[in-house]
């Protein structure tokens, strides 16, 4: 693992992919919530997230086959695993813990193990100002959880434990991203054909269960809204641009957003209630955001290297 390429600049065009990413992760996530209320299984969701977009994005698979071939295999395999083995880790969690746990602990912990990962392995540096931030975020994922880590009898704990493997596994398929070298289109259909085979030997061998065919279209639409057209086919394409533009590291810092948005749209959507707790935590974990991704001090580092300059001009 020797080319990963660094961190770009924070810039308009990769915050605005990563808000859109956000968005969308948000309704996947309370579509996973909301799945443990409804009759259908996780195989049935899995199906809607993956078959749809690997349908559209098969023909960017097939002619991008022999780009992808020359990628090394762990790269690949990097990126396969934040398909299915992501989804049924969330989806699992969903079933224990709120959906406001899981958008503190899956992408609010995604920036720990996308910065340890790419210090340890890949020799990356680690600014002051980030340290700071990833600080901030742990603080504020303690605050948002207090509950759940302090009332063991909720059964929360087992949630939170399925979704921090997810952000593990979530972070690997960020820096497999950031170092295989292809697109966001070859990247999200080889994600999800992929995830397809897996889904169709997990029928076939009988260890995945299936009640699509015998739910309706009112039952039906707002999944395949929120896990085949927003989180399979845009949310996929919008990551990878987000990642190509910022960088695994400052995405995932930005991805840190989503508790907040997870945790008010929660209150409507689903019901579920809205502490002090949570706003306190919300609003640090979105400071740390703000220190770990580096925009402050960049703007901080480009207005001195302006005056530095001028000075030099003149």
């Amino acid at each position: 693992m020797h080319n990963y390429r660094g961190e770009p600049t924070i810039n308009l065009a990769g915050i605005a992919a990563m808000l859109v990413t956000i968005i969308i992760w948000v309704g996947f996530l309370l579509s996973l919530r909301a799945e443990t209320q409804s009759s259908l299984t996780p195989t049935d969701l899995g199906l809607m997230r993956f078959a749809i977009p690997a349908l559209i994005f098969l023909p960017w698979l097939i002619t991008g086959w022999q780009r992808i071939c020359r990628v090394q295999f762990r790269y690949l395999l990097m990126i396969a695993i934040g398909g299915l083995p992501f989804f049924y880790l969330v989806s699992l969690g969903s079933q224990f813990a709120p959906a406001a746990h899981a958008g503190a602990l899956v992408p609010g912990t995604a920036p720990l193990f996308v910065t340890g990962l790419a210090v340890l392995v890949f020799k990356e540096p680690l600014p002051r100002n980030r340290l700071f931030g990833l600080g901030a975020i742990v603080l504020g994922i303690m605050v948002l959880l207090a509950n759940g880590l302090f009332n063991p009898d909720s059964g929360y704990w087992r949630g939170h434990l399925a979704f921090l493997a997810a952000s593990l596994v979530w972070a690997i398929y960020t820096l497999g991203l950031r170092v295989a070298g292809i697109n966001a289109l070859q990247a999200t259909a080889l994600l999800c054909c992929s995830a397809c085979v897996g889904l169709l030997i997990s029928l076939l061998a009988g260890w995945g269960k299936s009640t699509m065919v015998d739910s309706n279209w009112q039952a039906l639409w707002p999944f395949l809204l929120t896990q085949g057209i927003g989180a399979g086919v845009i949310g996929g394409v919008t990551y990878g641009i987000a990642i190509g533009k910022l960088g695994a590291e400052k995405t995932a810092a930005l991805g840190s957003l989503t508790p907040a948005f997870a945790t008010v749209a929660a209150v409507p959507l689903l019901g579920e209630a809205f502490s002090a707790s949570t706003l306190a935590g919300v609003s640090i974990i979105m400071i740390g955001v703000i220190l770990a991704s580096g925009i402050k001090w960049q703007r901080a580092e480009a207005k001195q290297g302006s005056i530095t300059d001028l000075k030099t001009n003149s």
